[in-house]
């Protein structure tokens, strides 16, 4: 069921870093350990955290095969990643192999120190990706405030930098609203991103109390197969039959728009100014405060 909630909410702590981090599947990871057992000796060898443990090796492969701010930020993702399993395997005691909780409580120890050196190391970059990264893990003012400056300089590439924006502006749904609309332009096969930005403008439009936009993007979403999309939030929001029929078809047209990545500004902006019920969307004004 579709519930109103904050569009802060729709994305955890790490959820970027689950679209960008390195995943490598185990024979390359085996492989890599062979060739250069340095990446792999201070970890846990046990089946706890594998996947965390696979994902942390190939950054740390990447980062030492061409050390960018990319591969900076894949490294920090999968450390933080590594870091929040391992913790809980190193509170849990064997029962035939005791020595194992010795690694893994050695393991989480030798990666909070590397964590802690990156993050340092990592601190004055403008790397938007980074940026975004000490802002949520770490709640650092100056990151956000220079994330938010670089969104206002520059155009970016990945919705899911505009997606962090849109957070950014939680409470601020007219600001939000215009990172989501950007962030779907630039959609390409990613479900689970579609889902999110969607979700996010759904809500930043009823927060508004703009039900005839909720009611077109929840519509837009049911189409683009997006889950747990509740219509009946609708029901006492006075929207005609007349009405959501038209609503519908503009969202057939969207939804195509989208699925063809032909979506854009212009489109949108067509397609709401061609129904008289809809008014055209006021650009939104940047104040220097962010």
């Amino acid at each position: 069921m579709y519930r109103l909630f904050s569009i802060g909410r729709l994305i955890p702590v790490i959820a970027i870093a689950s679209l960008l981090a390195a995943c490598g599947e185990p024979s390359d990871v085996v492989t890599i350990c062979e060739n250069d057992n340095a990446l792999c000796q201070d970890l846990n060898s046990d089946q706890w955290c594998q996947r965390e443990r696979d994902s942390l090796i190939t950054a740390r492969f990447h980062l030492k095969q061409n050390e960018t701010e990319q591969t900076q930020y894949s490294l920090l993702t999968s450390l933080n990643t590594y870091q929040e399993c391992i913790k809980i395997a190193a509170l849990i005691e064997p029962r035939t192999h005791p020595e194992l909780k010795t690694q893994r409580v050695s393991a989480m120890l030798s990666t909070y120190d590397e964590l802690l050196a990156l993050e340092k190391k990592t601190l004055k970059s403008n790397n938007p990706y980074i940026l975004n990264y000490h802002w949520v893990t770490h709640n650092n003012e100056a990151a956000k405030r220079r994330f938010i400056a670089l969104s206002k300089k520059q155009s970016f590439d990945d919705p899911v930098l505009y997606f962090a924006i849109a957070n950014i502006y939680d409470n601020n749904t007219d600001k939000a609203t215009v990172n989501l609309l950007k962030g779907i332009r630039l959609l390409g096969d990613d479900h689970e991103m579609t889902t999110k930005l969607i979700y996010g403008l759904i809500t930043a439009y009823m927060h508004q109390r703009n039900y005839d936009l909720a009611y077109l993007w929840s519509h837009v979403a049911i189409i683009l197969e997006v889950e747990n999309i509740n219509l009946t939030l609708f029901t006492h929001n006075k929207i005609s039959q007349i009405k959501k029929t038209r609503l519908e078809v503009l969202a057939t047209r969207i939804a195509e728009q989208i699925e063809d990545q032909e979506f854009t500004d212009e489109s949108y902006q067509y397609i709401l100014s061609s129904v008289s019920l809809i008014p055209r969307l006021k650009p939104v004004t940047y104040s220097n405060k962010g």
